[in-house]
């Protein structure tokens, strides 16, 4: 085993049905999410009479199910299961992010969805504390209704020991760098937690494809975040905000010093046209405040040739269809083409930096 710490800033829980009956007020079970059987016998959830993911159509998300598809390991669910599988991995700490819940912000019903927030994130808690110095929680948010959101997400923070607040990459038409994010953001400097943009949600390309999956999601991640890094830092808010630090989590990192190197180029030729910034897009990276989740691709000894190591953390995705479980720690720690500075780095150094943790 390793002789620095493990720290996986991307790890996930399954969102099981009885958590609404059980954390839900009961004025809202008529309309709870719900957990079904489909007829082919795959699982969705309902949320507001809507049957996600679709089994058949555009976008086709996970034809196999939802719990079949993010549950491979049953310490999605039970967290003492959780803590064995960590301990096969030699994972130290994870960090947890919901699967269906990370879709609650697009609700349109506003009491049921700050109350399915609050469900959601109150079981996470009660999750958590069977060891809540290695399970780390990551809030559901109501962001479509700002000041829902930021009194969810203090809570979350200051009440149940929360690390870091969860956002996708796009709120409906809501890019990362629209004004009404900023009491988020603001909230974020004061409480000192970072902001983990999750790919997926973006949902970009998703009525480009039918029953086509594999396909979609190849592209739709890492673009997500290609799209949240763009306008984070050429749409100011790293300007504005000098203590924000960001995690952009499930896309890879090997798309990052090609976006990179494309918005310097623009921004050289034609800089009068970033007017929310002050300097070339690749210069805040030296400020060690946005960072990059790697799950161990092929590809990231070039890619920290190009952009070095001190943005990069690493995921397991634990449990999801393609996570690497009980391989994904050695399949990075067992690698002679990364120096042991560099995995401590990714494993260690930089999550502690992106989390505040001494």
């Amino acid at each position: 085993m390793p002789e620095h710490l493990v720290i996986d800033v991307d790890g996930h829980v399954f969102e099981p049905d009885e958590l609404w009956e059980q954390y839900l007020p009961t004025r809202f079970h008529e309309r709870r999410p719900r957990l079904i059987t489909d007829e082919r016998g795959t699982t969705r959830y309902v949320i507001e009479g809507k049957v996600i993911p679709p089994g058949t159509g555009v976008g086709a998300w996970a034809p196999e199910g939802i719990r079949e598809s993010t549950t491979l390991r049953e310490g999605g669910v039970d967290s003492g299961l959780r803590l064995a599988d960590m301990d096969t991995e030699g994972i130290d700490i994870t960090v947890l992010y919901g699967a269906m819940s990370l879709g609650l912000y697009a609700g349109a019903d506003q009491e049921l969805t700050v109350e399915s927030c609050r469900a959601y994130n109150n079981w996470l808690a009660d999750w958590c504390s069977a060891d809540p110095k290695r399970l780390r929680g990551t809030p559901a948010l109501p962001l479509k209704w700002m000041d829902e959101a930021v009194a969810e997400a203090e809570r979350c923070v200051t009440e149940l020991g929360f690390v870091s607040l969860t956002v996708p990459c796009a709120v409906g038409d809501r890019n990362p760098d629209h004004p009404d994010n900023d009491p988020l953001y603001d909230l974020a400097e004061q409480l000192d937690v970072p902001l983990g943009f999750h790919a997926g949600g973006g949902r970009f390309a998703n009525g480009r494809f039918t029953d086509a999956y594999a396909q979609l999601h190849v592209i739709e991640f890492p673009f997500n975040l290609m799209f949240a890094a763009t306008t984070l830092i050429c749409g100011g808010v790293l300007e504005r905000f000098k203590r924000l630090k960001v995690a952009l989590l499930e896309g890879g990192v090997g798309w990052f010093p090609h976006t990179l190197e494309r918005l310097d180029e623009h921004y050289e030729y034609r800089s009068h046209e970033f007017d929310a910034i002050t300097k070339p897009p690749g210069e805040y990276l030296a400020e060690g405040r946005l960072f990059v989740s790697t799950e161990g691709e092929h590809g990231l000894p070039q890619v920290i040739e190009q952009i070095g190591c001190d943005i990069i953390v690493w995921a397991s995705d634990y449990p999801h269809w393609d996570s690497d479980f009980p391989t994904s720690v050695t399949g990075v720690t067992h690698r002679s083409d990364l120096s042991d500075t560099h995995k401590q780095a990714i494993f260690q150094t930089n999550p502690k930096r992106l989390f505040g943790w001494d």
